[in-house]
């Protein structure tokens, strides 16, 4: 199992924190560093879970390429829908270089209509422009003139140099539970599905999935579809986000968490994410130093 740091936006007030955050998920052997992506949330969703204060993601993990040297920089996620493909493209190809190669894209369609509204998207619009974006984005990153037209954009002989360091580009892993996002993972070569209930499944637009049984099967069909689009070699890297996230919140030993971590890697799961507690910088490594030494498989 590899795990994913969800950087704690709500313990964080300055760049010294960030920075001491940041070194201690590179040296406690976190696998990936995430930063989340609302530019513009609505004071409803901001009051309420699971809101949070938020930074810009793009600028935060081109700081934190600064002051790491290991760890995976991982945009959980971009809502693609939201930017220009051709400069998205740019500012990731850019981190990916400046990082020497540690970018991964988790990339979703977005839920929040209100954001929507304030950055000028058309709501109805964001699974056109989620695929529109999915189809050009490895071709920008290969640095050859690309000709194509989208909803938002019209290239014609455009070229985007230099190119990511990691061939092809970033990994892109495909954010949700739905029938749309599996498709899209098994064409992709990534998934990163929320194990949650179906009330809060319907505040993010998105499908239930109910536990690690749940899981199993969509995992499989997952993958199935991955090697009939792109043969029987194709893989896809599973992440998932539980409940169980927010383990040292709750009530858990640490041999219970690593049976439910062993539960998820035998369905199938590669990535774990964590959400550590604290109310300051100083808290928050000292969680990420017991998750590390107590709860990690």
């Amino acid at each position: 199992m590899k795990y994913t740091v969800e950087f704690p936006l709500e313990a964080v007030s300055t760049a010294d924190d960030v920075e001491a955050i940041a070194r201690a998920v590179d040296c406690l052997g976190y696998h990936a560093l995430a930063f989340t992506e609302h530019p513009a949330p609505s004071k409803a969703w901001i009051d309420s879970p699971p809101g949070h204060p938020t930074f810009d993601m793009l600028a935060s993990l081109a700081f934190c390429a600064a002051i790491t040297e290991r760890v995976r920089l991982m945009t959980f996620l971009v809502v693609l829908p939201y930017h220009r493909p051709f400069m998205v493209a740019k500012a990731l190809a850019t981190i990916d270089l400046l990082s020497r190669g540690r970018v991964t894209a988790v990339v979703g369609a977005g839920y929040l209509r209100a954001e929507f509204d304030a950055l000028g998207v058309p709501f109805e619009e964001r699974n056109t422009l989620l695929d529109e974006a999915l189809a050009v984005l490895p071709e920008i990153w290969a640095g050859e003139p690309v000709s194509r037209s989208g909803m938002n954009f019209d290239a014609s002989e455009i070229v985007s140099r230099p190119v990511p360091v990691q061939p092809g580009g970033p990994p892109l892993w495909i954010g949700g539970n739905g029938r749309r996002a599996r498709d899209r993972a098994a064409r992709s070569g990534g998934w990163s599905p929320l194990l949650i209930g179906s009330e809060a499944a319907s505040r993010i637009n998105t499908a239930a999935i109910a536990g690690v049984d749940g899981l199993v099967g969509d995992i499989r069909e997952v993958r199935d579809l991955a090697r009939e689009l792109r043969g029987e070699d194709a893989e896809v890297v599973v992440q998932v986000l539980t409940p169980q996230a927010r383990v040292m919140f709750a009530d858990h030993s640490a041999a219970e968490h690593r049976e439910y971590l062993a539960a998820l890697a035998d369905a199938g799961v590669d990535w774990f994410v964590v959400r550590v507690p604290g109310d300051d910088a100083t808290s928050v490594i000292a969680s990420l130093e017991y998750y590390a030494t107590d709860l990690m498989l």
